[in-house]
């Protein structure tokens, strides 16, 4: 492995996308929710969540499967061209397949007809998996080309949408910039991909036995998917009311927007812990692991406090007039940033680059039965908060079976003493976020005061701790900084 390539680069590579996936929805959501209202909102999410299941299907369980594949052989450039090849051919006919059955779906009538539009412009995203080789460059620790690809494309779709979407009648085409966007995306990574491909003898590719390592790790896929868009569909399905989705929609958004930062580290600690687990260097595997948890937890547990804390205060201005539930849904569906970021570091960074896929596929299976029979009861009872409390304990669910599973390598105990300075920074700080949060009126800066409170307040508790992981990754990310030295 090549020693140059560098955890800390790769994941500002990775942090600076994950930063303009921040920016851009704090952009355009204002704007989107007050152009097509909670009740259009909610239509786009329904027909989002119809066909993220045939995308999921499209891409079996090559997402995972193809970047720890690439990097069990980063040196070898011969055999990541023919792991390369065989993925792409055998994906295809799974793409191919899921448009066929998509059609097919669309034309016996099953959706309504106000849907129809909006999931025929929805299949462009099917088709854009085909295209989709960010595996090779994430497999081979290269995460520079796809940022600068995507930040450019990311940067086009916030114009056109502010260009062409003016009102309710322009959801058609707020959701074609954004399928499009994505199978632009993808397509220009080609140019990129010779860097890392050679001339190789197609008789020799054997594409086939690929089939069953993917199918087997989509399974959990599926299994994802369910606490990750059945909820949406059964609020639709349940409910009836697309401004239920609206409101889910729109606090789930802002939830998952702060939550990238703490999980954006898992995407290039897989292919660093796959090639650690192919060397059998348990003792890297466990400190990295470690290091991720404490990650999790130093940003996780402030992030989520203050999302309650400031919701009340946030969603008034942020998301405009008609969208009063969201504000209570960010306060449940915040605890997903510790969920989510600690069942991250357990399945992402230790499961999947054991190659324990069963081990994954069953935590996986267990939180999206958790959730689908929560769902049936809760969403009936509350509908949105309903669907929120659900998805909640399925995360937990998820994240402490992945945990037993690794606990004969993983201490417990470790975890636990490493959250202690966390927990206690994080309650402090929230008491004056609370109280001035209630003081204030709903507007853009006293929203920016409660959170530069709130984060002063943590640094200030972290410091008089002497918290030294703190110190530590704030010392590295400054280092990395293009700051010039004088002598």
């Amino acid at each position: 492995m090549n020693n140059s390539k560098s955890v800390t680069k790769n994941y500002l590579y990775n942090l600076i996308y994950q930063i303009l996936l921040i920016i851009i929805p704090i952009i355009t959501t204002p704007y989107v929710s007050r152009v097509l209202g909670a009740d259009g909102v909610g239509k786009f999410s329904f027909s989002n969540s119809i066909v993220s299941y045939f995308v999921i299907f499209a891409s079996l369980g090559f997402v995972y499967y193809a970047q720890r594949e690439i990097a069990k052989y980063q040196d070898n450039k011969k055999k990541q061209t023919e792991i390369f090849w065989e993925i792409i051919i055998v994906r295809s006919v799974s793409v191919l397949t899921a448009l066929v059955v998509y059609f097919t779906v669309l034309a016996l009538g099953v959706f309504k007809e106000e849907y129809i539009l909006l999931m025929m412009i929805l299949s462009v995203s099917i088709l854009a998996v085909a295209f989709d080789i960010s595996f090779l460059f994430a497999g081979n620790e290269v995460f520079s080309k796809t940022v600068l690809t995507n930040t450019l494309l990311r940067i086009l779709n916030v114009v056109a949408i502010f260009v062409f979407v003016k009102d309710r009648n322009d959801l058609w085409k707020y959701v074609l910039i954004t399928a499009l966007t994505g199978l632009i995306a993808n397509v220009s990574l080609a140019v990129y991909s010779k860097d890392f491909l050679c001339k190789i003898e197609i008789k020799n590719l054997k594409p086939v036995r690929h089939i069953k390592p993917a199918v087997i790790l989509f399974l959990p896929t599926i299994a994802i998917s369910v606490y990750t868009y059945l909820d949406k569909t059964m609020i639709g399905v349940i409910t009836g009311s697309d401004f239920e989705n609206g409101f889910y929609e729109q606090a789930e958004k802002i939830v998952k927007i702060v939550m990238t930062v703490v999980t954006s580290l898992g995407t290039v600690m897989i292919p660093r812990n796959s090639n650690a687990f192919e060397r059998k260097d348990m003792e890297a595997i466990r400190q990295n692991i470690y290091r991720s948890v404490r990650f999790v937890l130093l940003l996780g547990i402030p992030m989520m406090i203050g999302l309650i804390a400031v919701s009340d205060n946030m969603v008034p201005w942020f998301l405009g007039d008609g969208y009063y539930k969201s504000a209570n849904i960010m306060k449940i569906l915040s605890v997903l940033i510790l969920a989510i970021g600690l069942s991250n570091v357990f399945g992402l960074q230790y499961l999947i680059p054991a190659g324990e896929d069963k081990k994954f596929t069953i935590s996986v299976t267990c939180g999206a039965i958790t959730n689908f029979s929560l769902n049936l009861v809760l969403i009936r009872l509350f509908k949105s908060y309903g669907a929120a409390l659900a998805t909640i304990i399925a995360e937990t669910v998820v994240a402490i079976i992945m945990f037993c599973f690794i606990r004969k390598n993983i201490s417990f105990v470790e975890i636990c003493k490493s959250s202690v300075k966390y927990l206690i920074s994080g309650i402090i700080m929230f008491v004056p976020c609370f109280i001035v949060g209630r003081i204030l009126e709903p507007s853009i800066i006293n929203t920016f005061i409660i959170v530069f409170i709130g984060v002063v307040v943590y640094l200030i508790c972290l410091i008089l701790l002497k918290d030294e992981f703190f110190f530590e990754t704030a010392n590295r990310l400054i280092s990395r900084l293009p700051i010039k030295k004088h002598s």
